[in-house]
């Protein structure tokens, strides 16, 4: 039977909670931080045989290049009475993509994998807000700004010239180019502005904006930057923050913690006088790690 589309019908409501065939992997797109919270739970559904013995789980992400990725905090994540839990604040936007989980006993040796499929929305076209930043370390600290100018991509040459006795061509030892950097401008709202000074200076940013912008996902550290306001000092109505986007290799992630934003060990401290106030509002340790949302 052919598949029938209407141009002008509405596109498909994402599951909010998108589940593994074998019921042991759930995951949660975390739109407003461009996130997915991802829960494994091998007592879940018909129990993994032998769930009491799982001690961590490995979470990795496969895009559309067919590339594991570890996902950072779940490489691996320790597991809780056979339940782990991770957050990817790193997924490439606006494509399909598959998450594996392999669960590994006490004895070293290493379970089914689960698998499913989500995608996590891109700034959609004609939206202002059309590059995220976000934090590696802190990913509390991540938003979404307007880009009002995108330089040209730029890549230094890796070469070694001498000349050659004797000869008019000179010898040429060349590697592969530098990883193309782009000169950034956004636009900032006064509310962000703060938070803007505060990404500059935390470390590693991951700088991903929609799909159609055919600009490569960049991790890089912010160098040099400037920050004028677009109108008279006091009665502004932004500030165009520019910087250069100048890629690095992707921080390790193996053996890291789980980075969720907004919530953290020091918040929970704060909010609750002791353990038995926590243990009563949360009804599992993966809901305490994710602070309810699954």
């Amino acid at each position: 039977m052919p598949m029938i589309v209407l141009p002008g019908a509405p596109p498909v409501t994402v599951p909010d909670r998108v589940v593994s065939p074998d019921g042991w992997l759930a995951a949660i797109v975390d739109e407003p931080w461009a996130g997915v919270v991802l829960s494994y739970d091998a007592t879940a559904g018909t129990p993994l045989p032998a769930a009491a013995d799982v001690r961590r789980v490995r979470i990795v992400r496969v895009g559309p290049d067919g590339v594991e990725v570890p996902v950072r905090g779940a490489a691996p994540a320790w597991a809780i009475e056979g339940v782990g839990v991770a957050y990817d604040h790193e997924p490439p936007l606006g494509v399909p993509v598959v998450y594996r989980a392999t669960p590994e006993y006490a004895d070293g040796t290493s379970g089914p994998v689960s698998s499913l499929a989500v995608e996590v929305p891109a700034p959609a076209p004609g939206a202002i807000r059309d590059l995220w930043l976000k934090s590696v370390d802190e990913p509390g600290l991540s938003l979404r700004v307007h880009i009002t100018s995108w330089g040209e991509r730029e890549s230094a040459g890796r070469q070694d010239v001498a000349s050659r006795s004797g000869s008019p061509y000179a010898l040429v030892g060349y590697d592969v180019h530098a990883a193309p950097s782009v000169a950034a401008v956004v636009d900032v709202p006064p509310e962000q502005i703060e938070q803007v000074r505060e990404l500059m200076d935390c470390g590693v940013l991951l700088a991903q904006t929609r799909p159609g912008y055919q600009q490569p996902d960049a991790f890089f550290v912010p160098g040099d930057w400037t920050e004028k306001a677009t109108g008279k000092l006091g009665a502004t109505g932004g500030y165009a923050v520019g910087f250069t986007v100048q890629p690095v290799e992707r921080p390790a992630p193996e053996d890291q913690p789980m980075r969720l934003p907004g919530w953290s060990w020091d918040q929970v401290a704060a909010a609750f006088a002791d353990w038995d106030a926590v243990a009563a509002a949360f009804p599992s340790w993966a809901a305490l790690a994710t602070n309810g949302r699954v």
